[in-house]
């Protein structure tokens, strides 16, 4: 991944460059081009659901605070080229029982300049190649200064929500990696369509006992709902307990995940890792393998009631090559789920592939 230089603002996002690279799916016609919201459900937001809307408000304030996150603003002439790109098609599913979300990683030497050439992205910014050069400079600048980190580097995937089935309480990276180099990784999520984009977040309880309390059957810790808008980005900790799965909308909430890493090519040099090659989804307890998160972390109070009502079950599209499955497949896999939790699966240690098709070792219900 190219280093982020808040000095690097000179580049002609247009000219040929070492970020260029020849996209794996040609995609010149989206579903994702009209850019209005195709909103069927004219009620506002829910009071269960924080829209991040500004930093001034205080609820946000608050919520940023807790979560230790940031709201930055990204620019609309990079959000339409990024959009843009995204292939019609995505590469792939998420496993661990949410295939209603398909995902795109990026290739790991590419900033986001590199992803909109590579993918024909540039569109009507070609009349104006100066003002996403400067969106692209802003969006690069603001992480930099919300991280308060000059020398970092960042690796994104495309996501899409094929239907809403709430994903279960999860960290994008395994244990070993968050506690060795979790301060050193973050997370970040803007979307690309006026629908915006839906998370829902959870907090690790603030002491010993309070987890063990939580872990022993105490009270559970409902999740907080967030709302991204179009135009803004939330940037996270790595070891931010958190999840998606969120529609609501016929583009399926097209959204761009980042994955950020301070100090890449020190860590690569001294231990011999890359660690934007290295996000997994972890579904288990930190201590105890054999217990997943989402039984401590459930989803926020009247969120069940939201389904169908205000956020979409079904797909909308009939594209046939995406070989979607039908809302009422996708839900009895997450029903799948958690009745193997309630019986106590035992687990076992096998190769699994992360999210960047790298083999790795990881728990898995038998």
């Amino acid at each position: 991944m190219v280093l982020i230089n808040n000095n690097m603002h000179n580049r002609d996002v247009f000219s040929d460059s070492i970020d260029c690279f020849s996209s794996t799916i040609h995609a010149k016609e989206h579903i994702y081009e009209n850019d209005t919201v195709t909103n069927k459900k004219a009620h506002s937001t829910p009071d269960i659901i924080t829209e991040l809307n500004s930093t001034s408000c205080p609820k946000v304030q608050t919520i940023l605070s807790s979560y230790k996150g940031h709201l930055v603003d990204v620019g609309s002439c990079l959000l339409e080229s990024l959009r843009n790109t995204a292939p019609q098609q995505l590469a792939a599913r998420v496993g661990d029982y949410n295939e209603n979300l398909f995902y795109e990683m990026q290739d790991n030497d590419k900033d986001i300049s590199g992803i909109i050439i590579g993918g024909g992205g540039g569109g009507g910014s070609r009349d104006n190649p100066q003002q996403l050069q400067d969106d692209i400079h802003a969006f690069e600048s603001s992480i930099c200064t919300s991280l308060q980190h000059t020398n970092l580097t960042y690796r994104g995937s495309f996501m899409r929500t094929e239907s809403t089935i709430y994903q279960p309480a999860h960290v994008d990276y395994d244990y070993p990696i968050l506690e060795q180099y979790g301060n050193k990784l973050f997370l970040a999520f803007f979307p690309l369509t006026q629908e915006g984009a839906y998370l829902q977040l959870w907090q690790e309880p603030s002491s010993a006992e309070d987890y063990s309390t939580a872990s022993c059957g105490g009270e559970p810790i409902l999740g907080t709902v967030v709302y991204i808008p179009y135009g803004k980005m939330l940037i996270m900790p790595s070891d931010t307990i958190h999840g998606g799965g969120f529609k609501r909308g016929c583009s399926g909430n097209l959204r761009f995940h980042l994955y950020i890493a301070l100090e890449e090519e020190q860590v690569r040099k001294d231990n011999n890792i890359t660690l934007l090659d290295h996000p997994m989804n972890k579904y288990t307890e930190k201590h105890d393998r054999r217990r997943e998160l989402c039984e401590r972390f459930v989803d926020a109070e009247g969120l069940e009631s939201l389904l169908g009502s205000y956020f979409d079950t079904e797909s909308e599209t009939s594209d046939a090559t995406n070989d979607f499955k039908s809302a009422s497949s996708t839900k009895s896999m997450k029903l799948d789920y958690q009745n193997a939790i309630e019986t106590n699966s035992t687990m076992r240690s096998a190769s699994h592939v992360n999210l960047f098709g790298l083999s790795e070792e990881v728990e898995v219900m038998m």
